[in-house]
């Protein structure tokens, strides 16, 4: 690493090429045999690496004379030399490198621009400039200095030594205003109670005395626990000619980043606030079940509630069964499955019986007006939950007052990914979902990606899709009280996506991929003409009130 006076610290690293730190990221990306220009060598640990393992030709900078003596042996032409003064083409006259490394060098010049303008002269083409620096907007260091403090260390985000500091956008704008374009980035993560602002994260400090609002906002960032940013940037000229020949993208924080932010709010929040006993009622509408399926999702929700007995965080549940029919023969068969299914903990069972057939919505509003629980999750009979779907899905709730709905990552019985969020729907998306062959659904198959949000949803948080199934829906009581629950008029299809509409106009909606299920129901074109007369009636419903569609 680059140092400021010759005497300074001399930072010895290991590189293990399988790791995930920085140095090891920017290993991974040189070509074996390349020609490199290594800036800020440091003792020669990349270097060492690249020539002995890569085979490749590798010149560098390096100011302190210590580690110049030990990385010489690694280097091919090793200048010892300041960067805040060198002329590198001088210095390597008649040379083109395919990579020039700049690894955690950048926050320790004053005038880091005037080394990166002159990268792109001595780059061949299609070359590539390598660096990583740390991000200053960590939520770490940020809920420190919030704190009243700035605390410089010897190693860390605030090293002794460090003079620049960097966010996700000022390190691209530096980069641009010196002819470099940032063409991929990744970044190292790094967890709070790993940090070194663990003491504060673990044993109490402003995690604990912040205001809920404060560490939400923190937190709820794409680069909240970025430690450091990798970039690879070429030149602007050759960036543009890439953007013409394929469609010009954004550098996005990568998602992996986001989803450890993400997972680390819920967490917090969670922890801060989460009662003693969470009030949750699960409501089942049956209509002629797999009696066997069924036990097995009444025996998968006292698995999660076990599980969140055992991490201390009780669920007080009502379980309402709504016996839909056909006839007065089901009541019998479902009081007994009920009553002979082992719970781990105390729950209230009700069978809410003898109205008949209402419909699907309708027997959900039957169980709204008798829950008491604070959180309502409505659950297909069919819907099989992984052991922490409940905590994980009451905390992101617990976590986040905004949200007033959340859908879960889905998977079938085969065990495929299901996409169950959309946009809203076409008259000729919901043809080709449904009853198109697979041939023909093979040629929309880019259409109907977008339709159901692939192009957006990912393995982070997904906030306010339009539309979300009903098979699996973890609410707030009080907003469902406060639309009036389903329509009852849809009887079966389409009051999921209507529910969907009018709860956006009054909470937030967001997908939560740790939340896990099963569906092993679904595909209304399967189950006979019936279905598919009704599938349709309910869909001019849904579009009579809600707007047309067709293309």
């Amino acid at each position: 690493m680059m140092s400021v006076v010759p005497t300074t610290h001399v930072y010895h690293r290991h590189l293990d090429p399988e790791s995930q730190d920085s140095l090891a990221r920017l290993a991974r990306q040189i070509r074996p045999g390349s020609r490199v220009l290594d800036l800020g060598t440091g003792p020669g640990v990349l270097g060492r690496y690249l020539s002995e393992t890569l085979g490749c030709a590798v010149d560098g900078v390096e100011y302190n004379p210590v580690a110049v003596a030990e990385a010489g042996p690694w280097y091919r032409h090793l200048e010892c030399a300041d960067l805040e003064s060198i002329t590198l083409s001088a210095c390597f006259a008649g040379q083109s490198y395919d990579f020039i490394i700049c690894a955690d060098v950048l926050e320790h010049l004053r005038q880091p621009g005037a080394i990166l303008a002159q990268l792109p002269a001595l780059l061949a083409p299609q070359g590539r400039v390598l660096l990583s620096v740390p991000n200053v907007a960590y939520a770490g260091l940020i809920a420190e200095l919030l704190a009243g403090d700035f605390r410089y260390r010897p190693e860390g985000l605030l090293d002794n030594t460090h003079l620049r500091f960097f966010t996700h956008a000022s390190l691209l704008r530096l980069l641009e205003e010196h002819g470099l374009r940032t063409v991929a980035l990744e970044a190292t993560i790094m967890e709070l109670h790993h940090s070194e602002f663990t003491a504060h994260w673990i044993d109490g400090g402003w995690a604990e005395t912040l205001p809920v609002e404060v560490i939400r906002a923190l937190l709820d960032r794409p680069e909240a626990l970025v430690y450091q940013f990798i970039v690879s940037a070429a030149p602007a000229n050759e960036a543009d000619a890439m953007d013409a020949a394929n469609e010009t993208h954004v550098i996005a924080v990568p998602a992996d980043a986001v989803a450890a932010a993400q997972a680390t709010l819920t967490a917090r929040l969670a922890a801060r606030s989460l009662p003693v006993r969470t009030a949750l009622t699960v409501a089942i509408v049956s209509y002629a079940p797999d009696l066997t399926v069924l036990r097995t999702v009444l025996e998968r929700l006292g698995q999660a509630l076990q599980l969140a007995e055992g991490r201390g965080q009780a669920i007080q549940m009502q379980l309402l069964l709504v016996d839909n029919g056909p006839g007065p023969d089901w009541r019998e068969p479902l009081r007994n499955l009920l009553e002979t299914v082992e719970w781990p903990v105390p729950i209230e069972l009700k069978l809410l019986s003898g109205h008949g057939n209402i419909g699907y919505g309708a027997g959900h509003n039957v169980a709204l007006n008798h829950s008491t629980g604070e959180f309502h999750l409505i659950l297909n009979p069919d819907v099989l939950l992984e052991e922490d779907a409940l905590i994980e899905g009451l905390a992101f709730l617990v976590a986040h007052s905004e949200a007033g709905l959340i859908a879960p990552a889905v998977w079938d019985g085969s065990g495929q990914r299901r996409d169950l969020c959309k946009r809203y729907p076409t008259l000729l998306d919901l043809a080709l979902r449904g009853f198109a062959p697979s041939w023909l659904r093979q040629r929309f198959q880019q259409r109907l990606d977008r339709y159901e949000l692939r192009d957006q949803i990912g393995d982070t948080v997904y906030w306010n899709p339009p539309i979300v199934s009903g098979c699996f829906m973890l609410c707030r009581r009080s907003v469902l009280e406060q639309v009036g629950g389903f329509r009852p008029e849809y009887f079966l299809y389409f009051e999921d996506f209507d529910l969907s509409l009018r709860l956006a106009a009054v909470t937030r909606l967001a997908y939560v991929p740790t939340v896990r299920v099963v569906h092993l129901g679904g595909h209304a074109a399967r189950k006979g003409l019936r279905h598919i007369r009704l599938f349709l009636r309910a869909a001019v419903k849904f579009f009579n009130r809600h707007g047309w569609r067709w293309w």
